[in-house]
């Protein structure tokens, strides 16, 4: 009497691959997605960070504390702070490219509301945008599409 052998047949494993494979192609273009959303948050959570504190300094200091985006300088002095997009992350053209806070909080020279637009730059389809008030408050973060 024979035995029968135990194991996979080719078929069954070329069968399993495609299967698979199928799987991940429909799996790779929302990772892709996730990862511009990721890098995004990224960008203007810094840029967030960065507005707080210097906020902060202002008010503790009691002197005038410039923010400067779009920067290359990658060191910050007393009275100047640094930001600069991370990743595939661009500042939106048009958006202010300073903000001064004054030892009292307040945004100098602010006849309205100020935006900050963050706009990821291999499609342009995602944006997020930091507002700030003429108080200093960061209001929220909006997210939408750079037009």
């Amino acid at each position: 009497m024979r035995r029968k052998e135990q194991g996979f047949t080719l078929i069954e494993l070329m069968v399993t691959i495609a299967v698979m494979a199928i799987i991940a192609m429909m799996a790779a273009p929302s990772m892709s997605q996730l990862l511009l959303k990721q890098n995004l948050n990224k960008s203007s959570q810094e840029l967030i960070s960065v507005l707080n504190q210097a906020r902060a300094n202002a008010a503790l200091d009691r002197r005038e504390i410039t923010v400067q985006l779009n920067t290359s300088a990658v060191t910050n002095t007393v009275t100047q702070l640094n930001w600069m997009p991370s990743g595939k992350a661009i500042l939106k053209s048009g958006s202010p490219t300073s903000l001064v806070f004054l030892p009292t909080g307040l945004v100098k020279n602010a006849t309205s509301d100020t935006s900050f637009t963050i706009c990821e730059k291999t499609s342009g389809s995602l944006s997020k945008t930091v507002e700030i008030s003429k108080m200093g408050t960061i209001q929220q973060i909006v997210e939408g599409t750079c037009s």
